[in-house]
């Protein structure tokens, strides 16, 4: 959903956000753009919009898809690949390459940005952020980890996404 209180500037980029179902995705954005986060597990049915203005308000803004990371929803979510800067979130490691080779084969010049999300929770981190380093140096992407819950580097991450889709395009 749009937020009403946050009118996009001339200059908006897509950005999708992708990844397996419960990663934060949705957290993630909600903490970028309203400073918000809650416990309480919400399913993403097929995508949300929501724009995210730079914090000077200057540089330009992102209309941020936030997609659903349920099997089920696969099939629909190539439309919103096409021409798009996209955020992978580390906490679906296994499946990194399927969002990866997706928003590649759909939008090749893309963006990417591996992104580890929950760092906050340093003892129950599954997947160690060296092996999610080297994925990311393996593809030649960047690497950013963030949290939603305690909002750890995530406005430096959307500012970086804004800085760097609105330098390149």
């Amino acid at each position: 959903m749009v937020s009403p209180n946050q009118p996009a500037s001339l200059d908006c980029k897509k950005v999708v956000v992708v990844g397996s179902s419960a990663c934060g995705k949705t957290c993630l954005v909600n903490r970028a753009t309203t400073n918000a986060y809650s416990k309480v597990y919400q399913q993403t049915y097929g995508a949300d919009l929501i724009i995210k203005n730079s914090s000077d308000g200057k540089k330009g803004s992102l209309k941020v898809w936030c997609t659903g990371g349920h099997e089920r929803y696969r099939p629909l979510l190539e439309q919103f690949y096409v021409d798009v800067h996209a955020a992978i979130s580390q906490s679906s490691f296994m499946e990194l390459p399927f969002w990866y080779n997706e928003v590649k084969r759909n939008s090749p010049e893309a963006l990417i940005i591996l992104v580890a999300l929950k760092s906050d929770e340093a003892d129950n981190v599954v997947i160690q952020p060296q092996d999610a380093m080297k994925q990311a140096l393996d593809w030649n992407v960047e690497f950013r980890a963030v949290s939603a819950k305690t909002g750890t580097n995530v406005n430096e991450l959307f500012e970086y996404i804004i800085d760097a889709v609105h330098r390149s395009h």
